[in-house]
């Protein structure tokens, strides 16, 4: 299974999910992305890749996302990254909740 196939099944249970961009009409949406760096090298490649996530949710300003922050947490844990890492990056437009995580696959697996 991919990473976006695994991030969009653990999310899509919270809200909307797209990989980059969302082009939705939802008020409140995931975005996933990730950068991937090559380990355990032997003969020259890679035997894994280590892939760096990053999860925002976005949700208009006054909307609770208390739970749903929760979720995103739980979600990503229990799809076998780590435990993520939380910053607010809300402003004055909306709501804007990042999560960033890793994971490992088998190097060639994307």
């Amino acid at each position: 299974m991919s990473i976006n196939s695994t991030l969009k099944a653990a999310l899509e249970p919270i809200a909307p999910v797209e990989a980059d961009t969302y082009q939705g009409s939802k008020g409140t949406y995931i975005t996933i992305g990730y950068n991937s760096v090559a380990a355990d090298y032997g003969d020259d490649e890679p035997d894994h890749e280590v892939f760096l996530v990053s999860v925002h949710l976005f949700a208009p300003t006054g909307e609770n996302t208390i739970a749903k922050r929760r979720a995103i947490k739980k979600a990503l844990a229990a799809a076998g990254m780590t435990w993520p890492s939380y910053t607010n990056s809300s402003d004055k437009d909306g709501q804007h909740h990042v999560f960033e995580c890793e994971t490992a696959q088998a190097a060639g697996v994307e």
